[in-house]
């Protein structure tokens, strides 16, 4: 029984090798069309980065100016939802996930 065993085990091997060699062979033989330099990066997302980079100019009323746009709670800025607006920082929904935005309170605020 047990050399049975080793005589599958050792056909399964050598006919699993060869099939593998003919496989890489004919990988070597094909040339790609592909042009793999014009792929993005699967992990980069635009809207978090613009996201990530507001700039908070005021609040005032439970409404934000952000990039010379006032907004109010439940609008939406690059996908994001404004879930709550506090007088420090405001609270956005983005992919399930929460992101504070805080008013810097060194910088200057300027209301057009």
């Amino acid at each position: 029984m047990k050399n049975l065993f080793y005589f599958f085990l050792f056909f399964t091997a050598v006919s699993a090798s060869s099939d593998f060699e003919a496989y890489f062979d004919s990988l070597n033989k094909k040339e790609s069309k592909f042009n793999f330099s014009s792929l993005q990066n699967p992990f980069f997302n635009p809207n978090f980065n613009e996201i990530q980079n507001l700039k908070i100019q005021a609040i005032f009323l439970n409404k934000v100016k952000i990039n010379n746009t006032w907004y109010k709670e439940e609008d939406k800025i690059n996908e994001a939802k404004i879930k709550k607006i506090k007088s420090d920082r405001i609270i956005l929904e983005y992919d399930g996930f929460d992101i504070v935005a805080k008013l810097r309170t060194n910088d200057k605020i300027y209301i057009d």
